[in-house]
């Protein structure tokens, strides 16, 4: 698919239409068009457009540095021994190559979502084994939507979102320079794709770039191109492949290789926890995630107008249709 922010949120949006018995949140829509627009960037120099009544405008900014990149020499390889000197990442890395998968055929995430102007919503999404997405905006309504027994997510979307779950999964065999390249291309089935740039590399605006900075007024932050798309499609592969301690640990050993991610052990509502926190030049302003220390699974996601909290289970379509979830 495209991945230009209006392509995508259009998609979303016909994809809705053609679901009488879905009623999008159009408050919801538009924010996730300003959360794209601003974790997102655009793979050709410059795009813009509007959707509905919000202008969604590419930045342009300045590109990363080129080459293959090299994994970190800490990072956990499958299969070795944890040890208590190791980095947290590394030891939950360890960990969670030891595991199988959990029971069940599907995983059941709550999302409770806040606001940064106060509202807040609540979505339940069931990400199927097979692929297969089913969203509500209640518990209550999910048996309904597994009966019906149509994926909810457009084919676009889900072969992306299934080729980043693969990335991570591959990740966690040990190959982090191929599916840096994967994690990093999982949406982009055209021409011009993302560049593969070393992890954290930036080079200096061209004297063309800095015409255009200075026409644009754009604010030229520093971008590793890579970094984004892997950081951004991390975040999808980490939720939709929630269940699996494979992706869990393929996406830990990826954000690992980049050095602006900064990592700090904690605790939250009495467990503890690892926070990921990216910056420049993956991001133009601080994002994170918080996952479980000892599970890896997602607990919470944070960037500048929203924060995202999860409740992770595994169940099998069948209770779920039958209510008995």
């Amino acid at each position: 698919m495209s991945h230009d922010t209006e392509d995508r949120l259009t998609t979303a949006l016909q994809g809705f239409r053609s679901d009488p018995s879905y009623s999008p949140q159009i408050d919801e829509i538009l924010a996730r068009g300003k959360q794209m627009s601003r974790r997102r960037i655009a793979w050709r120099a410059t795009a813009g457009g509007t959707f509905a009544a919000a202008a969604v405008t590419a930045v342009a900014l300045a590109g990363g540095g080129t080459g293959v990149p090299s994994p970190s020499p800490n990072l956990a390889a499958p299969g070795s021994s944890v040890t208590a000197e190791q980095p947290p990442v590394v030891r939950l890395v360890g960990h969670l190559t030891t595991l199988t998968q959990t029971e069940g055929d599907a995983t059941l995430i709550s999302r409770n979502q806040v606001f940064t102007d106060g509202k807040k919503v609540d979505d339940w999404d069931l990400y199927a084994d097979n692929g297969d997405y089913f969203f509500a905006t209640t518990r209550a309504g999910l048996p309904a939507r597994v009966k019906n027994g149509r994926s909810q997510m457009d084919k676009a979307d889900e072969a992306g979102r299934k080729r980043a779950v693969a990335a991570a999964r591959l990740a966690a065999k040990g190959d982090l320079n191929e599916a840096r390249k994967r994690m990093a291309r999982a949406y982009h089935t055209g021409d011009n794709p993302v560049p593969i740039e070393s992890p954290g590399a930036v080079k200096p605006l061209s004297e063309e770039g800095k015409i255009k900075k200075k026409v644009s007024g754009a604010k030229g932050v520093p971008v590793n191109r890579t970094d984004n798309w892997v950081w951004n499609t991390s975040m999808d592969a980490l939720r939709d492949g929630a269940g699996d301690p494979a992706v869990r640990a393929g996406v830990l050993r990826l954000l690992d290789q980049m050095p602006e991610i900064a990592i700090e052990e904690g605790t939250l509502d009495g467990r503890k926890v690892l926070t990921l926190t990216a910056g420049a030049p993956a991001v133009d302003s601080p994002e994170s995630v918080v996952v479980d220390a000892e599970t890896g699974m997602p607990v919470k996601y944070t960037n500048t107008f929203v924060t995202v909290t999860y409740t992770v289970s595994r169940v099998t379509l069948a209770d779920v249709a039958a209510a008995k979830f």
